[in-house]
């Protein structure tokens, strides 16, 4: 397992056993490491990150502290059974049209896709999966992990590897009866801070969004990760 180099992405005057520790601990209350799962050892994450022994040994000391994680001697250390942070959300609706007026002003560009992604069946509909980085001005501004129906991808693979999909959708015409988006915030994990070229654990901003076509069937859904500078919501109500 090569490391990752923990050093070179974290925030300047941050300890890299806080760094660490941040970076398991929201991978722990966002529900991606659940409860019971065995963490890596001191060795292997000291291998994988490639820092001392005693920066993974802080790391994980804290979490035991704030009562996240339980050492088993003999067995390893687990997640522990815990109560994760509830969201408050605020539901409101908006013209698809939104959307593909704030795409088509930016200037973005796909700089490194994956044309020839694996196939995935949900509910008996192949999806063609692609990840791929977009960016403004040369510089990295979105990371983007999608899935798209698979007779709606064979009708313009090329423009989909290299465009920004929903607009390839829209001048290709398909039909979308409905669409959803869920917006929250959270932080850079280490392939994330790569991408984006940020640091670790600074805010992003993360996008759920899906398109569906006739009678509900899913036609394309991505989870998009923004720098936390780089989208912003404005909301008029009425009152």
């Amino acid at each position: 397992m090569s490391s990752m180099n923990l050093l070179s992405i974290k925030r300047p005057a941050i300890p890299l056993h806080a760094e660490m520790a941040t970076m398991l601990r929201q991978q722990i209350l966002s529900g991606a490491f659940v409860s019971g799962t065995r963490l890596p050892s001191i060795n292997e994450l000291t291998e994988q990150f490639g820092v001392a022994r005693m920066t993974v040994k802080q790391a994980m000391d804290a979490l035991v502290e704030e009562n996240l994680i339980e050492r088993y001697p003999g067995r390893g250390t687990f997640v522990k059974q815990i109560d994760l942070p509830a969201r408050q959300t605020l539901h409101m609706k908006a013209e698809l049209s939104q959307l593909h007026a704030m795409v088509e002003q930016l200037e973005v560009s796909v700089v490194v896709g994956e044309p020839n992604g694996e196939t995935r069946n949900h509910n008996g509909i192949d999806y063609h999966s692609m990840q791929r980085i977009h960016s403004m001005n040369g510089e990295p501004f979105c990371c983007v992990d999608l899935l798209l129906d698979c007779a709606v991808y064979r009708r313009a693979p090329k423009r989909f590897a290299e465009e920004i999909v929903i607009t390839v959708l829209k001048e290709l015409d398909i039909a979308i009866e409905s669409a959803r988006q869920r917006v929250t915030i959270s932080y850079a994990d280490i392939n994330t801070a790569r991408a984006l070229n940020v640091s670790l654990n600074s805010p992003v901003f993360q996008i759920y969004r899906e398109f569906f076509g006739v009678e509900g069937a899913l036609v394309y859904s991505a989870n998009l990760t923004y720098p936390g500078d780089r989208l912003a919501l404005d909301i008029e109500f009425a009152v």
